[in-house]
Protein backbone atom coordinates (compact mmCIF):
# COMPACT_ATOMS: atom_id res chain seq x y z
CA UNK A 1 0.00 0.00 0.00
CA UNK A 2 1.71 3.39 -1.02
CA UNK A 3 1.81 6.22 1.24
CA UNK A 4 -0.21 9.15 0.30
CA UNK A 5 0.08 12.46 1.46
CA UNK A 6 -3.28 12.69 2.73
CA UNK A 7 -2.00 9.52 5.40
CA UNK A 8 1.21 11.79 6.51
CA UNK A 9 -0.99 14.65 7.13
CA UNK A 10 -3.81 12.63 8.67
CA UNK A 11 -1.05 11.19 10.76
CA UNK A 12 0.86 14.47 11.50
CA UNK A 13 -2.34 16.11 12.54
CA UNK A 14 -3.98 13.21 14.94
CA UNK A 15 -0.24 12.19 16.46
CA UNK A 16 -0.27 15.47 18.93
CA UNK A 17 -4.17 14.98 19.83
CA UNK A 18 -3.21 11.47 20.86
CA UNK A 19 -0.63 12.33 22.84
CA UNK A 20 -3.00 15.41 24.73
CA UNK A 21 -5.43 12.62 25.12
CA UNK A 22 -2.99 10.07 26.50
CA UNK A 23 -1.30 12.69 28.87
CA UNK A 24 -4.80 13.32 29.90
CA UNK A 25 -5.78 10.33 30.46
CA UNK A 26 -2.58 9.61 33.04
CA UNK A 27 -3.59 12.42 34.57
CA UNK A 28 -6.94 11.35 35.31
CA UNK A 29 -5.57 8.13 36.28
CA UNK A 30 -3.08 9.82 38.70
CA UNK A 31 -5.99 11.68 40.55
CA UNK A 32 -7.94 8.17 41.32
CA UNK A 33 -5.12 6.58 42.82
CA UNK A 34 -4.08 9.51 44.70
CA UNK A 35 -7.58 9.68 45.98
CA UNK A 36 -8.43 5.76 46.91
CA UNK A 37 -7.33 5.99 50.37
CA UNK A 38 -9.56 8.96 51.34
CA UNK A 39 -12.67 7.00 50.24
CA UNK A 40 -11.93 4.00 50.96
CA UNK A 41 -14.18 3.35 54.69
CA UNK A 42 -11.78 3.19 57.99
CA UNK A 43 -11.23 0.13 59.44
CA UNK A 44 -14.06 -0.88 62.08
CA UNK A 45 -11.59 -3.91 64.11
CA UNK A 46 -8.99 -6.55 63.24
CA UNK A 47 -9.37 -9.70 62.00
CA UNK A 48 -8.73 -10.46 66.16
CA UNK A 49 -12.01 -8.78 66.76
CA UNK A 50 -13.99 -9.09 64.17
CA UNK A 51 -15.77 -12.67 62.35
CA UNK A 52 -14.66 -12.24 58.72
CA UNK A 53 -17.61 -14.74 57.60
CA UNK A 54 -19.89 -12.87 59.31
CA UNK A 55 -18.63 -9.80 60.43
CA UNK A 56 -20.14 -10.22 63.76
CA UNK A 57 -17.63 -8.23 66.82
CA UNK A 58 -18.56 -11.02 69.60
CA UNK A 59 -16.79 -13.88 68.28
CA UNK A 60 -14.25 -14.75 65.93
CA UNK A 61 -13.95 -16.91 62.23
CA UNK A 62 -13.68 -20.36 63.54
CA UNK A 63 -16.06 -19.57 66.34
CA UNK A 64 -18.88 -22.90 65.76
CA UNK A 65 -21.34 -20.14 67.09
CA UNK A 66 -20.98 -18.16 64.27
CA UNK A 67 -23.82 -18.27 62.54
CA UNK A 68 -22.54 -18.48 58.67
CA UNK A 69 -20.17 -21.19 59.76
CA UNK A 70 -20.83 -24.08 57.22
CA UNK A 71 -23.05 -26.76 58.92
CA UNK A 72 -23.66 -30.30 58.04
CA UNK A 73 -27.15 -31.54 56.89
Amino acid sequence: MPLSRRTVLRTAVLAPVGLVVASAAAGVARVITASAPSLRPTATGTSATRCAACGAAGHGMLDRECPAAPRVL
